[in-house]
């Protein structure tokens, strides 16, 4: 009887298990952008960037962080850009492009996470002018409006060594 029970058992997973699968498949599109085969052009961002000041003006309010260590930004040749910056334990995954001809740079971020609470939902930053760059400091400024008024971002960068 037991033998019997094993092999019921047996056999209604083993129809379980086929019975379930799919003759044919179609692919889902995938949104998120692969850059791993996408060398960049312009290559003055590439390296990692520790961040020594990011002062945000916004309306009337002025905010000034000085970087603390571990904080970054990483730009590679493939157009990935990585950030870590302490306040609010900002984790940023994005995809950076420079234009040549505004000399500014914009991101979109694919992945974010601000003191714990994640987001995949794909966002695109203000563009940043590069208003300095050489081979130890880098400098992006921000400027628009938004609805409380005038906002201004500098953040300064020092080369990782």
């Amino acid at each position: 009887m037991k033998r019997i029970l094993v092999t019921s058992f047996a056999a209604i997973i083993g129809l379980a298990i086929f019975s379930c699968s799919k003759t044919k498949v179609n692919p889902t599109n995938n949104l998120k952008v692969d850059t791993s085969k996408t060398l960049i052009s312009d290559k003055r961002l590439v390296g990692n960037w520790d961040i020594v000041t990011d002062t945000v003006s916004y309306g009337t309010s002025q905010t000034k962080y000085v970087g603390s260590p571990g904080d970054y930004f990483k730009f590679t040749t493939y157009g990935n850009l990585y950030i870590a910056e302490s306040p609010g334990h900002l984790i940023d995954t994005a995809i950076y492009a420079i234009s040549s001809t505004t000399n500014q740079v914009i991101w979109q971020n694919i992945y974010t996470s601000i003191n714990g609470s994640a987001s995949t939902i794909p966002s695109t930053s203000l563009p940043y002018v590069i208003t300095h760059v050489d081979t130890a400091k880098l400098v992006l400024t921000q400027t628009g409006t938004a609805q409380g008024g005038a906002r201004y971002e500098q953040i300064i960068f020092k080369k990782h060594k």
